[in-house]
């Protein structure tokens, strides 16, 4: 197959024929002469994203989401590769649930997936399946918090693994809260800064510090070694708006300082990636009294396309998009992913900056039935390629079920 178009490289935006041969990238030329059909895209032709904080529910909660929706969901968004977090029912911390959930999710994925491990004393054994483990430092939505795990993390660091954070430290956490504003204060930015301090007491390693919401906290992280994730939720919403237990999350909301701060880092280049921390629950769920809702929103189908948008309205520049959702993610995980160039894997987003659109739940993929993002202006791809074959034709999946692969 070749593709021809303005195509994203190096950071600018060239007329480019892109050959694609065996999933990967065979080719990319100025020129060239040939009797094969050409692929003409009027818009321009992206890497596409890697998601390293998912959510699928599965297996669980699969009321909730499952590992087909979760992919097909994000495809339709861009993303054709995704990291799903191990805060499942029965929790993925041995070696036997970990390869019964690759097992089950190979079954059911629309592209290629990897899984974190929770750290736990069966690390070792578990190293054989991964190489990407979580530590949940204070309780979250189906993940209670852990013990002293520094022994283990060194096995996974002198493995060259990584281990990724969850950082709130609950002897911070103040009364309960009862809404946005008060949840805000029961989980202080306070926890999440002592929390990300504590990990300079860990080994040396690949530490990876999830959804970090605070300025003070990115601060921190940076200083200390560790790669760096910021959610949309943490850049679209303060504890202001009016979601209610619906824009309950964990970290929470915050308030304008932090909310305009992570804009600024992130524009100056200090974010490492962003990641969704797609984590959706039913909405006879968020209904509940805000103190009985579980915390969580969905996000991996708007990440990208909400981005676009920022892109188009002159808020983001387009290279800094390009890599905290694409280039970086891959490079932290190792993958041939992120960069249209020779020898990696031609996973390509095509997209039109004319294509303005409203979020609607009704139009998006997730099993949960809703989104916070109603109504915000965003840009879909028309097209997606996952390893060198369409799997998004003029806005329809025309993939399969079960063709994506485990690939860490």
């Amino acid at each position: 197959m070749i593709i021809k178009g303005s195509t994203y490289i190096n950071g600018e935006i060239v007329k480019r024929y892109i050959g694609i041969e065996e999933g990967k990238i065979s080719f990319v030329k100025r020129a060239i002469k040939t009797n094969e059909d050409v692929f003409e895209w009027d818009g321009v032709i992206l890497p596409a994203g890697t998601d390293m904080h998912v959510h699928f529910r599965d297996p669980g909660h699969i009321d909730k989401e499952d590992f087909y929706t979760g992919t097909l969901s994000a495809v339709h968004g861009g993303i054709t590769t995704v990291v799903d977090m191990p805060n499942n029912d029965p929790p993925t911390n041995n070696l036997k649930r970990l390869r019964e959930k690759i097992k089950q999710c190979s079954k059911k994925a629309c592209i290629d997936f990897g899984l974190y491990a929770l750290l736990s004393s069966d690390v070792e054994r578990m190293m054989d399946e991964t190489s990407l483990f979580k530590v949940y430092m204070a309780g979250s939505t189906g993940a209670p918090g852990r013990g002293d795990l520094k022994e283990e993390a060194k096995l996974v660091f002198d493995s060259g693994g990584l281990v990724a954070f969850h950082c709130e430290d609950e002897t911070s956490f103040k009364q309960p809260g009862k809404d946005l504003k008060g949840y805000n204060r029961e989980r202080p930015a306070e926890s999440e800064v002592k929390a990300i301090k504590s990990l300079k007491e860990w080994p040396e390693g690949r530490k990876h510090v999830c959804h970090v919401s605070t300025e003070r906290g990115l601060k921190v992280a940076k200083s200390l070694g560790a790669s760096v994730e910021v959610t949309p939720h943490h850049l679209f919403f303060t504890h202001e708006v009016m979601l209610g237990p619906f824009g309950k999350v964990n970290p929470p909301l915050r308030g304008d300082i932090d909310h305009f701060a992570l804009w600024e880092h992130l524009e100056r280049g200090e974010v490492d990636i962003m990641a969704s921390d797609h984590a959706p629950h039913l909405e006879t769920d968020k209904t509940e009294s805000f103190l009985e809702a579980p915390a969580g929103i969905p996000g991996v189908e708007t990440i990208y396309p909400l981005m676009m948008n920022s892109v188009a309205m002159g808020e983001m520049g387009l290279s800094t998009v390009v890599d905290l959702l694409c280039t970086r993610p891959a490079e932290i995980l190792g993958i041939k992913k992120g960069e249209i160039k020779e020898g990696y894997y031609a996973d390509l987003a095509l997209f039109d900056f004319r294509e303005f659109e409203p979020i609607m739940s009704n139009r998006l993929h997730y099993k949960c039935g809703w989104t916070p993002y109603e109504g915000f202006r965003c840009i879909f791809p028309r097209h997606v390629i996952s390893k060198a074959d369409f799997v998004i034709s003029d806005r329809s999946f025309v993939g399969s079920k079960g063709e994506g692969e485990y690939i860490f």
